[in-house]
């Protein structure tokens, strides 16, 4: 079908005219399956970011060069730190990546906990990096003692996700504190705190205080989360300007123009954002109520999902779960029985828990 230049002007106007997709208006679950595995933000992005984009779209063919710079501006205003403790990665995953790598080449040793977030671990291989794993402790959480003890001349960084990914748990700030401040020079801690915008537990809060302080720390943070832009690809990290330096030198990639944008914008949408927080939390509690009525062991949630023992092996779980319509997380050995179920809409947390009742005795 041939088109006039007029007639293509016409239906990319109706195009842009159209609203956003909402949660809404989604195709009903029953022909479209409920994705619980992911640990993604049902909510997406908040209307400021989607507006963002949209109005983006005309200069798409444009660098992003100076909006980067803007953004950086934006989080520096946001985190109150220097534009030169900051550095922007397509998510926080290229930036874990890109510290595997810097502190895993030539064998250099990476602590980390098991089970943990694999990202920059998985990545470290490629370097030839040399790999610890310590077990959480009894109550899923990172055993920072242990860690600790596991330092050895040869360790270059130590990984804590903080919430942790899978678990869910966290630990609180004044230990995490004394956990660095009690590493020797040579070894970096890196902080992932992705997930820290949904913690609710007193003591539980950021660490980014001891960059300002000169502390061999990375903390990551991302837009994926919170601000439900995971397809969009944004994070950040922030540490001291020497580091920040080796590491944004590691990168190989940079936000584009809309996901800069959506950024920028989401960062001032603070009633979506306390609104997205309330929401998850509400379900959260409703989730682990309901396990708690049944019976059913979980660890202390802290982020965006729910880690539990579903009392029989996970390939059953999910294979149940998936006859219901519902997509549930994939096995963390050691932790055969146990799924990690991401927190959806209040309609899919309502029908993950029915079909909970139903499969769990």
């Amino acid at each position: 079908m041939n088109l006039s230049r007029r007639e293509m002007l016409a239906a990319s106007a109706l195009l842009l005219a159209r609203p956003a997709i909402s949660l809404a208006t989604a195709p009903a679950a029953d022909t479209k399956p409920i994705i619980l595995c992911w640990n993604e933000n049902p909510y997406g992005p908040s209307p400021a970011a989607r507006a963002a984009v949209s109005s983006t779209i005309p200069l798409s063919c444009r660098y992003p060069d100076e909006e980067n710079k803007q953004l950086i501006e934006a989080i520096a205003e946001h985190e109150r730190i220097g534009a030169d403790h900051l550095v922007l990665g397509t998510g926080s995953g290229e930036l874990l990546r890109a510290l595997g790598f810097l502190h895993g080449k030539g064998g250099g040793e990476i602590i980390a906990a098991q089970p943990t977030y694999s990202e920059l671990t998985d990545y470290a291989k490629y370097s030839g990096a040399s790999l610890k794993f310590v077990p959480v402790d009894k109550e899923f959480k990172h055993d920072l003692n242990a860690m600790r003890a596991a330092v050895s001349d040869r360790t270059r960084a130590i990984y804590v996700c903080n919430p942790n990914n899978p678990t869910g748990t966290a630990v609180q700030v004044e230990q995490l504190e004394a956990f660095v401040n009690a590493m020797p020079d040579h070894v970096t801690t890196i902080v992932d705190e992705a997930y820290m915008d949904f913690a609710d537990l007193y003591g539980v809060a950021s660490v980014s205080s001891l960059v300002a302080k000169g502390k061999r720390i990375v903390i990551l943070r991302t837009f994926s989360k919170i601000h439900g832009m995971a397809g969009i690809r944004v994070g950040y990290a922030i540490s001291r300007p020497d580091i920040i330096k080796d590491l944004a030198a590691a990168t190989m990639t940079s936000p584009n123009i809309f996901a800069v944008r959506a950024a920028r914008a989401s960062l001032g949408d603070h009633v979506f954002l306390t609104d997205t927080r309330r929401r998850i939390i509400a379900s959260r509690r409703k989730i682990t109520g309901e396990l708690a009525r049944l019976g059913r062991p979980c660890a202390v949630p802290q982020g965006n999902f729910v880690f539990f023992d579903t009392g029989m092996p996970l390939p059953r779980f999910t294979e149940l779960m998936k006859d219901r319509n519902i997509l549930v997380g994939r096995p963390f050995p050691p932790y055969d029985n146990w799924c990690r179920i991401t927190i959806g809409t209040e309609p899919e947390v309502s029908a993950f828990l029915e079909a909970l009742g139903a499969i769990v005795t």
